[in-house]
């Protein structure tokens, strides 16, 4: 009888060993989910800034080649000077 109640023990001191270790690992393997999703937040956020300063820096590039292109053709017609120039009090394209 002694030899049975001393294997029980032995057997629930055993899975009661394996409990807190597949704890220890699922702990690691949150920690680690935890660290793979913020780290790959961060990189969500920095291309999403870099996307947004690149987009800016084109939109920038398109106008000032857009305002060349329309200042040439408005020299030449003070009508569609004037039409650019209430285009642009009217949509607030400059004010920035």
């Amino acid at each position: 009888m002694n030899r049975v109640l001393a294997a029980e023990h032995e057997a629930a001191e055993a899975l009661e060993s394996c409990r807190l270790e597949a704890e220890k690992i699922l702990e690691s393997g949150r920690r680690q989910a935890r660290e793979i999703l913020e780290h790959a937040e961060r990189v969500a956020r920095d291309v999403h800034a870099r996307t947004e300063r690149l987009a800016a820096a084109r939109a920038g590039q398109i106008r000032a080649q857009a305002d060349g292109a329309d200042d040439e053709r408005a020299g030449s017609d003070p009508l569609l000077a004037a039409v650019q120039r209430l285009a642009t009090r009217m949509t607030g394209v400059g004010d920035a």
